[in-house]
């Protein structure tokens, strides 16, 4: 579990990055439409990163499998115990997961926003935590906030729950950029197998 939680810090660090941002996006006087443009390209921004950084995961874990597959190999030629690395290994699920970790927080306080709201009828200091964790998205909701107010306006209790479309993005952005880091890697082995069978003949 400790590979996947590390997995899922980096993209959540930037998260609070891209929201410093996101606040000085929204107190822009007034242009509704460049804090919209600025907003995308925020956004923009980030999921390039992480889709950069899950892409090279993605390659990393299929030479991490591959490098395994040759210690299996040994292990049942010789039967000594070698050691796997079976957390780095290549699933395709994994991006989509790793995504989905670095969201764990904004769900949490969302799942304790409600909870806490229903009981109270009026507390929702844990959904503005979620709202300014995820604000890179959140932005959305507040860019008619006047300046004076943008952190500090009163909204609609469910109005927080607009953060979670973080989840779906995040997750099919980093899962399947992870998926075609790994692709590149079988292509590139398939490039050099093909070489050595014409090199070799069908024997390799």
């Amino acid at each position: 579990m400790k590979y996947y939680l590390k997995q899922g810090v980096f993209p959540f660090i930037y998260q609070l990055f891209m929201a410093m941002i996101a606040f000085g996006i929204l107190a822009i006087n007034e242009l509704i439409w460049l804090k919209i443009l600025l907003a995308v390209l925020n956004i923009a921004l980030y999921l390039f990163i992480v889709a950069a950084v899950a892409y090279k995961d993605g390659q990393q874990a299929l030479k991490v499998q591959m490098a395994n597959d040759l210690e299996r190999r040994e292990i049942i030629r010789t039967g000594e115990d070698r050691p796997l690395k079976l957390n780095e290994e290549y699933k395709p699920w994994k991006g989509f997961f790793f995504g989905f970790m670095a969201c764990v927080p904004i769900i949490v306080l969302l799942l304790l926003h409600t909870i806490v709201y229903l009981a109270t009828g009026s507390y929702m200091g844990l959904g503005t935590i979620a709202g300014i964790i995820g604000m890179m998205f959140f932005i959305f909701f507040r860019l008619n906030a006047s300046n004076a107010t943008a952190e500090t306006a009163v909204v609609p209790w469910y109005t927080y729950y607009g953060v979670l479309i973080a989840v779906p993005i995040l997750m099919l952005t980093m899962g399947i950029a992870y998926i075609m880091g790994a692709k590149k890697i079988m292509r590139q082995q398939e490039m050099i197998r093909v070489k050595q069978r014409q090199i070799y003949g069908d024997n390799v």
